[in-house]
């Protein structure tokens, strides 16, 4: 039986066409790869109010571990966000605002729905709750890092945005692993062009200087500090998978990743990439929790050296 798809889109006319013609092609080819028998229908909504599209799918339902998840999406801060839950249509949300779709990208449009539906797949496998599990179990280790106080940090915030950096982290694993099975079901070059497009102009729009997060941080404000931290692993993020199946175009994502940075968090981050350079499948629990204490650790190393700078 093929695989339905349930469109809502924010765009008419020929944009619609042409939007459409991109799912299809790809629910083809994903037809011809895998036969997915719980699947009959999967709902896709391409909106430009994630908040509304989200108090209507997803609010009553979500679990506490894809909060992480949910709050890029609804913050705009993510391009797309997937849910599924047994017994319910499969959903894909797509930002109507991104520039794929403005543009009418079609490789990229293709690219970014094929990673969608990976995280759907891994879903009904099994993968992503797995990943949740490991990430619960290495909440403890919040705790451990809690144990003394840095000031003018307070624990009430330093335990707010260690929550905050293991959901990005678990976040950054899943899509890891969603891109790693695009790229084996032949999606590399629409995976790529959706990644060009996100980070064409990140060199020029995203910057974070000593001066900045050291300024914010006086005035109470840990987001900037969360921000360089979970921005510089995301960006990164996207050449990871290329450059594990060897494939060159890695080296042109990473160049474009390379964002004005303080080099403690880069020198923080870089021990991270390298561990989940090392990431070959969910079963593997021991590196998946190396991973998700590491970022812990290191994001606690780079709270300790701006304690020291802002007293």
């Amino acid at each position: 039986m093929k695989l339905k798809l349930e469109k809502h889109m924010y765009f008419k006319g020929k944009e619609a066409r042409i939007i459409s013609r991109a799912l299809n092609d790809v629910i083809k080819e994903f037809g011809r790869r895998t036969r997915v028998k719980k699947f009959k229908k999967i709902r896709i909504y391409i909106t430009k109010n994630p908040v509304q599209v989200c108090k209507k799918i997803v609010m009553p339902k979500v679990k506490l571990s894809r909060h992480g998840e949910m709050r890029e999406w609804i913050c705009e801060n993510a391009s797309s966000f997937s849910y599924w839950d047994k017994g319910l249509t499969p959903t894909i949300m797509m930002d109507a605002n991104e520039r794929i779709f403005q543009e009418l990208n079609y490789p990229a449009i293709q690219g970014l729905f094929a990673h969608e539906l990976m995280h759907l797949l891994n879903k009904l496998d099994g993968i992503e709750d797995e990943l949740e599990y490991e990430a619960e179990r290495a909440a403890t280790n919040m705790f451990r890092l809690l144990e003394k106080e840095i000031k003018p940090f307070t624990i009430d915030k330093l335990l707010s945005s260690l929550i905050r950096i293991t959901t990005s982290s678990l976040l950054f694993i899943k899509d890891i692993f969603a891109n790693t099975r695009a790229m084996s079901f032949g999606f590399d070059d629409e995976l790529y062009a959706n990644y060009k497009v996100t980070l064409s102009d990140v060199k020029k729009e995203i910057k974070f200087t000593d001066g900045y997060i050291i300024k914010t941080l006086k005035n109470g404000r840990m987001h900037a500090l969360d921000d360089a931290f979970t921005v510089y692993l995301g960006l990164n993020i996207s050449w990871v998978a290329f450059k594990m199946f060897h494939n060159k175009m890695y080296y042109y994502l990473q160049d474009m990743a390379r964002i004005k940075l303080p080099n403690v968090i880069k020198k923080q981050c870089k021990p991270i990439i390298k561990e989940m350079l090392k990431l070959r499948s969910a079963s593997d629990k021991k590196q998946i929790a190396k991973i998700l204490r590491l970022t812990q650790q290191n994001y606690f190393n780079v709270v300790k050296h701006y304690s020291k700078k802002i007293k």
